[in-house]
């Protein structure tokens, strides 16, 4: 055998082991393939909530922007309600609907009710998230906040 065929044996042979350990990172790397997972998963699980969670979301939303917050506060609860069924406590969509609604009742006139739902919030997110999660650091301050302003008005009831 000649030297050319060794070498172009060899050439090939290291192209199809390369070629080989591309289509393996490929398959346990590609990230295109995890976020098509991670969609039909988020998908399916969207899927199986009441087909009015939207509409909820949108009303709530409605609610609020036309002034009506104590409607908005009510559509809201429903909404968690749903999702937390469907979804679970830890899932970010419910964590973030119950952000929403705890703004919403301080909005509302609540501040103490808001102060004690965004304290049980970040107590979930640090628990969920970490404590140095940044929606973690929000919910904190936003008890934070609420808190004072429901001391405020405590204050200027006295």
């Amino acid at each position: 055998m000649s030297w050319g065929w060794v070498v172009t044996g060899a050439v090939a042979a290291v192209g199809v082991a390369a070629l080989g350990a591309v289509r393996v990172r490929r398959r346990l790397v590609n990230p295109w393939e995890r976020a098509e997972r991670e969609l039909d998963k988020r998908d399916r699980t969207l899927r199986e909530e009441h087909p009015d969670t939207v509409a909820l979301r949108h009303r709530a939303h409605y609610l609020s922007e036309t002034g009506d917050l104590a409607g908005a506060v009510e559509v809201s609860e429903q909404m968690l309600a749903e999702r937390v069924r469907v979804l679970g406590e830890d899932d970010p969509h419910v964590l973030v609907t119950r952000h929403n609604l705890a703004n919403l009742r301080g909005r509302a006139g609540d501040a103490a009710g808001a102060a004690e739902a965004f304290e049980r919030l970040a107590l979930d997110m640090e628990r969920v998230h970490g404590a140095d999660y940044i929606y973690t650091v929000q919910a904190q301050r936003a008890a934070v906040r609420w808190r004072e302003e429901a001391e405020g008005d405590s204050q200027d009831t006295e």
